[in-house]
């Protein structure tokens, strides 16, 4: 991935690329300039961007998820806008490239770095406070899942500015994601951000089933636990038993992609699918 990154990778030709850059850039440098005068430097550093308080990560949670939700917004904006001004006679603002990159990170944003992270967010600070504890289990665990996400939700930002997002649909099916369909950075930035995030939101979701299990107040059974945290056990129990599936397949596209192997190609016999097919026929009769 970082071997195709070069300085042509940045989109001087996109007009709406750079200028959204140049806001970034601009809106960065104030925050930067804010912190840096009122000399909050320390107070972030100590109370938030190291803290393992739940709550504490819960909102920060909520502050990237909402953050977020502004570029999947402006991600859905350009598709209708561009959907309502194509017609026969003009193809519209945007290149059909361009506009499969959107499609794709709209996608990937509103349910893996929106949606997904508000309702974490939620758990931290609603889920131990419901159940009597003084925290979630593994406090350092909490922090370092948010961190992984926030690598994943920093490498979706990038990709808006150097190289490009995939432009596969934000499923990212073979072959179409694979090397031959989609030989540029896309797909990497797709893969990487959904692994490294992914892996944060496996360990979240393993940190608040313990959470849930072992730490509720004396007294507390199952049956006496509020509604909110019966559900988050239950989608904690979904995340563990989805996300790793999800992250073997990626390294399997990753491994099709770097490695030249063939699990979601008909060449070599290899064809992951095949045997998934065969699997659930041989467990069907």
């Amino acid at each position: 991935m970082l071997g195709k990154l070069t300085l042509e990778a940045i989109p001087y030709h996109e007009p709406i690329v750079m200028v959204t850059l140049a806001a970034v850039c601009l809106g960065g440098l104030a925050v930067f300039g804010a912190i840096t005068y009122f000399q909050k430097w320390k107070y972030l550093w100590t109370e938030w961007l190291t803290t393992v308080d739940h709550k504490r990560i819960g909102v920060m949670y909520i502050i990237v998820a909402l953050i977020m939700l502004l570029r999947g917004f402006a991600d859905a904006i350009m598709m209708r806008t561009q959907l309502a001004v194509a017609s026969s006679d003009s193809a519209g603002f945007l290149p059909p490239h361009h506009y499969d990159q959107i499609f794709t990170a709209h996608g990937v944003i509103m349910i893996f770095f929106m949606a997904m992270p508000f309702i974490t967010g939620l758990m931290n600070l609603v889920v131990p406070l419901q159940i009597g504890a003084r925290d979630v289990a593994y406090p350092f665990l909490n922090s370092l899942s948010f961190w992984l996400f926030g690598a994943g939700v920093a490498l979706m930002m990038i990709s808006l500015f150097v190289g490009e997002f995939a432009a596969t649909g934000w499923l990212a099916y073979p072959p179409l994601s694979g090397l031959d369909y989609s030989p540029s950075v896309g797909v990497d930035y797709y893969i990487w951000a959904l692994q490294i995030s992914g892996l944060g939101t496996t360990l979240s979701g393993i940190n608040f089933i313990v959470t849930i299990l072992r730490m509720r107040a004396p007294g507390m059974g199952l049956m006496k636990m509020p509604i909110f945290t019966w559900t988050s056990l239950v989608t904690n129990v979904l995340i563990v038993a989805a996300f790793p599936v999800l992250a073997a397949t990626l390294a399997l596209l990753t491994m099709d992609r770097y490695l030249g192997t063939h699990f979601f190609t008909n060449d070599m016999g290899g064809n992951v699918m095949m045997y998934v097919n065969l699997i659930w026929i041989w467990g069907h009769p």
